[in-house]
C-alpha cells in the first residue's frame, strides 16, 4: 500500500516572450513575486518551441522581435489546438493605433504600452486569468450537459422499450382479462418508478458534486464511520442475500477528515461492491495501518473485476464500467468521480484495482492520521 501525498497546489504558468533578456528577467521577477510560474523565451522560435512541450495559461508577448515578430507567433498560437484558447497579452514599447490593431487581430486579448508599472502588469494578468478559469468553466459545464443528457438517452431507452412493450402486449390481446391488465399496468409502473429514481439518482449525484461545500476537518474515529456506513446498508445487503464483513484492529485508529465527506466515500464504495457482486456474495471491509504508512479503509467485492478500459476512465465522470449492476440496481457513472474528488480535498488517496487473485475488485482509501 502507498502512503497518501498532501494535495498539491499548482500555479498558474506564464510564457514571457521577448529578445531583449533585461525585459524577460524584469517581467518574471513582478510574475515569481506573486507566486506565478514563468518560462521564459527570448525569441518567437523559441516561444513556439516551449509551447509545443507545455501549454501555460497566458502569455505575455513582445511585438518587436528579429527574425518572427509577436504578430506572427501570436497567429501560429491560434493555429495549435491545444494553444488556440491560452490569452495573449502584447507588451510593446510601440503605442501606434496600427500596432494595437494587428495585435488584437492576429489574436491577443490586451495591449500594454512600456514603460509599465508591476501594479497595472499584475492587474491585467489577473483578469485575463480570471476570464481564462470563467471560460474554461463554461466549457466544461457545456461539456458536462451534453454527457449528462447523453447518459438519460442511454438509460431511458430501456424502460421506453419495456413501457411500449408492454402497451403492445395489451393491444395484442383481444378481450384481455383483469389479471393480464394487472400485470402489464403494474410492470409499467414499476418501470416508471426505476426511470424516476434512475433521474432523482442522477441529479441528486450531480447536486452533491458541484456542492463545493466547505470542509470540517476533526479527528474522525474510522472504525465508528465505517460501522455507519454498513450498518445504513445493512438493507441493501439483505436484500441481495450479501454478507458485509468488517475487520479492523483493536487500537482505535482516527484519521483527520470531514465527517460527512468520509461517510459519502465510504457509502459509494461499499454500496458500490454491493451493486456489482453477484447476490450471496461476502465484502470484506479492512481497517488497517502498516507501520509508516497512512490509515486505510479497503473495500473488496466478489464481483467481475475490471478490465482495461475500465481502469482507463475508472474515476473519469459518467465512466461507464464494462461491468453491469447485478440486482437492477441504478448506475449514474458520477460516484466515483466524487468519490476522487471528496478523498482529495480531504488531502488523501483513493485507488481501485484487481484483486491478486483475480475475484473482484478492491478499492484502497487511505487518509491522513489525526
Amino acid at each position: 500500500m502507498s502512503t497518501c501525498p498532501a494535495a498539491s497546489h499548482t500555479s498558474p504558468v506564464i510564457l514571457v516572450v521577448d529578445d531583449q533578456e533585461a525585459n524577460v528577467q524584469l517581467v518574471c521577477g513582478f510574475l515569481m513575486d506573486e507566486g506565478y510560474e514563468v518560462i521564459p523565451a527570448s525569441s518567437g522560435a523559441q516561444a513556439l518551441e516551449r509551447l509545443a512541450s507545455q501549454v501555460p495559461d497566458l502569455i505575455l508577448l513582445d511585438v518587436l522581435m528579429p527574425g518572427m515578430d509577436g504578430f506572427a507567433v501570436c497567429s501560429q498560437v491560434r493555429h495549435m489546438p491545444e494553444c488556440a484558447a491560452v490569452p495573449v497579452i502584447f507588451l510593446s514599447a510601440a503605442d501606434e493605433s496600427e500596432f494595437i490593431v494587428r495585435a488584437l487581430e492576429s489574436g491577443g486579448v490586451d495591449y500594454i504600452t512600456k514603460p509599465f508599472r508591476k501594479a497595472e502588469l499584475i492587474a491585467r494578468v489577473r483578469t485575463h486569468l480570471a476570464l481564462k478559469t470563467s471560460r474554461d468553466n463554461l466549457a466544461r459545464l457545456l461539456t458536462e450537459k451534453d454527457e449528462l443528457m447523453a447518459v438519460l438517452a442511454h438509460d431511458m431507452k430501456n424502460p421506453l422499450t419495456a413501457i411500449s412493450l408492454g402497451m403492445q402486449m395489451l393491444q395484442a390481446k383481444a378481450q384481455p382479462d383483469i389479471n393480464f391488465i394487472g400485470r402489464v399496468t403494474a410492470q409499467v409502473e414499476t418501470t416508471v418508478a426505476e426511470m424516476r429514481g434512475s433521474i432523482e439518482n442522477l441529479l441528486s449525484e450531480k447536486a452533491r458534486e458541484r456542492a463545493e461545500f466547505p470542509l470540517a476537518f476533526q479527528p474522525v474515529n474510522l472504525l465508528t464511520a465505517v460501522n455507519s456506513a454498513i450498518a445504513a446498508l445493512r438493507p441493501n445487503s439483505a436484500a441481495k442475500r450479501s454478507s458485509l464483513v468488517l475487520t479492523a484492529p483493536h487500537t482505535p485508529i482516527t484519521v483527520l477528515a470531514d465527517a460527512q465527506a468520509l461517510r459519502h466515500i465510504l457509502d459509494n464504495l461499499i454500496s458500490n461492491a454491493l451493486k456489482f457482486s453477484p447476490p450471496g456474495s461476502t465484502i470484506n471491509v479492512r481497517i488497517v495501518q502498516n507501520p509508516g504508512e497512512m490509515p486505510a479503509c479497503i473495500v473488496e467485492d466478489e464481483g467481475p473485476g475490471f478490465t482495461r478500459e475500465d481502469n482507463a476512465g475508472l474515476f473519469q465522470k459518467y465512466s461507464r464500467l464494462s461491468a453491469r449492476p447485478t440486482g437492477g440496481e441504478s448506475s449514474t457513472g458520477l460516484g466515483l468521480a466524487i468519490v476522487k474528488k471528496l478523498t482529495e480535498r480531504l488531502n488523501g488517496t483513493i485507488k481501485g484495482e484487481n484483486h491478486p487473485d483475480g475475484r473482484g475488485a478492491v478499492f484502497t482509501l487511505c487518509l491522513p492520521p489525526a
